[in-house]
This record gives C-alpha cells, sequence and structure tokens, in this order.
C-alpha cells in the first residue's frame, strides 16, 4: 500500500516562511506601481498580502477626511438666479394667501352682519 500523503509532505512551518516571503515580494511590487500610499494599500489588501495590523477601514476613514469636498462661498450665476426665482414665488405665494385669507374673513363679517 502506497504512504499516505500526509506522510510525504514537509511540516506546515516552512510552507509559511515561503508564503511570507513572497508575499513581501508582492509588497514591494505593489508598492511600486502604486501611485500614493491609499492606492498602494488598496491594492495590497485586495491581493491579501497586507502586513500585520493594517487595517483597510482605518486608511479610508482617514482618506475619505483628506479628500472631503470643501464648502465654497462663491455661486455661480445660475445658482443665484434660481434661489432669487424659489424667494420670489415663495414671497408671492405667501402674499396670495393672506390677501385670500384677508378677503374670506371680511365676507364672512359682511355675512354675519346682514344675518
Amino acid at each position: 500500500m502506497p504512504p499516505k500523503v500526509t506522510d510525504t509532505r514537509s511540516p506546515a512551518e516552512p510552507l509559511h516562511a515561503v508564503e511570507e516571503e513572497t508575499a513581501a515580494a508582492a509588497r514591494k511590487v505593489v508598492a511600486s506601481y502604486a501611485e500614493n500610499f491609499f492606492d498602494g494599500v488598496t491594492l495590497m489588501c485586495m491581493l491579501g498580502v497586507e502586513p500585520a495590523g493594517l487595517s483597510y477601514k482605518k486608511v479610508y476613514a482617514e482618506y475619505a477626511d483628506t479628500i472631503a469636498p470643501k464648502k465654497t462661498t462663491k455661486r455661480s450665476k445660475k445658482t443665484t438666479k434660481k434661489a432669487t426665482k424659489k424667494a420670489t414665488k415663495k414671497a408671492t405665494a405667501k402674499k396670495t394667501t393672506k390677501k385670500a385669507t384677508k378677503a374670506a374673513k371680511k365676507t364672512t363679517k359682511k355675512t354675519t352682519k346682514k344675518a
């Protein structure tokens, strides 16, 4: 009977050493091709060769804070025109509702006086 496969294999420790060497070499290649730190971390995590203790979520959170769009105080002409149109529409709508309520009150007063 032939020997079992597990009997002919070497222990697992040398396999881990080879994996670490391969991962280190892959990290060097990724670092050479990455355009920035975040790009390198993303590629390493995608390939599964990130160093121990590296958390993609933490790196992404820091990166998102740095690239967050800053609020600008300048408005374009179109946005200012739209804003003024909306404001005038609201103002005229309020005026017409006030006039309508005043007219309704007057008519109710006249009908109550006549009755």
